[in-house]
């Protein structure tokens, strides 16, 4: 029976068994079917599985990325912790950057220290951000069972996508956060009344929400968050959260200030401490979005096909 190689690593991890957990799967033969890729995601059944498709000419890596529902064209924590297996499995020596060709376009990666992978932060530039709809913040607290109160209304409710959707809400309090409460049905009437439910959307997405709050855990860091999303007829947390902290950075560098270098920590809720990295510039209308974190490796195997 023919197999693949694959591993397991930690995304946004300060040590193993924290951050958020991703499958590579390296198939540079190409031997898989879309079908069968979407599979091995649903069987592994992490957030996400990456598929590591090809060395181009110019020394990028196409890489395939899937949920447990779909293919997506960019995600956060698999793309640094497929350029990590690229890092140590696949260069022939250490490299500042890696640069992964997924479906959302060339997304760069930067290693802190080629040398030492495992002290590296490895840190991605994320396309530019679209700003799509505001929402009501009485309509939102009515539809997530939050009070009005519950809603810091300093901060627009707002669509951001910088290659998937999220929208974010900030909350007052870290009581509120850790606290929260969502009906799937309420949740997805409200996605499809709005077309942001992947059946009636314009990117084909379902757009996810990610709360925030100014409040944290730890007084080394300047937000808490927590993001959830739909899939099927349930919604599910995820522990860490890149591309959802990309969209909150552009945020930030729009409602806030024109430069940030912040620390967000996301999956406390969950068990899986998990950090992020965030730092931008706006300068002349252009977003320089970068997020960052540790990766630490947990397993190896092959898997057969």
């Amino acid at each position: 029976m023919p197999e693949i190689e694959f591993y397991i690593v930690d995304v946004f991890a300060p040590k193993k068994y924290s951050g958020n957990q991703l499958a590579v799967f390296l198939d540079l033969e190409q031997r898989l079917s879309s079908s069968e890729m979407l599979e091995i995601t649903r069987e592994i059944n992490f957030a996400e599985s990456t598929f590591i498709r090809s060395i181009e000419s110019d020394g990028s890596f196409g890489v395939r990325i899937f949920t447990t529902e779909y293919e997506v064209p960019f995600a956060g924590h698999p793309t640094l912790g497929t350029a990590y297996i690229i890092a140590k499995e696949l260069l022939d020596a250490p490299l500042k950057e890696v640069t992964l060709k997924l479906k959302k376009g060339d997304i760069p990666v930067q290693i802190s220290e080629p040398g030492n992978l495992e002290g590296s932060r490895f840190t991605m530039q994320q396309a530019q951000p679209e700003f799509g709809a505001t929402f009501d913040p009485q309509l939102v607290s009515q539809t997530l069972d939050l009070l009005l109160n519950d809603l810091d209304l300093d901060m627009p409710i707002t669509v951001v996508n910088t290659g998937l959707p999220y929208l974010i809400i900030f909350l007052k309090d870290l009581n509120t956060i850790q606290n929260i409460k969502l009906n799937n049905e309420k949740v997805e009437q409200f996605l499809r009344a709005a077309n942001l439910h992947k059946e009636n959307s314009p990117t084909g997405l379902t757009t996810s929400l990610f709360f925030v709050t100014k409040e944290t855990v730890s007084a080394q860091h300047q937000y808490h968050a927590r993001m959830f999303v739909l899939e099927g007829n349930s919604i599910w947390e995820d522990a860490a959260t890149g591309s959802a902290n990309g969209c909150l950075l552009a945020y930030l560098l729009k409602v806030d200030k024109p430069s940030q270098s912040v620390i967000v920590e996301q999956g406390y809720e969950m068990g899986r401490k998990s950090i992020l990295y965030l730092d931008g510039e706006l300068l002349e209308n252009e977003y320089i979005v970068k997020v960052g974190g540790q990766v630490v490796p947990v397993s190896t195997g092959t898997w057969s096909i």
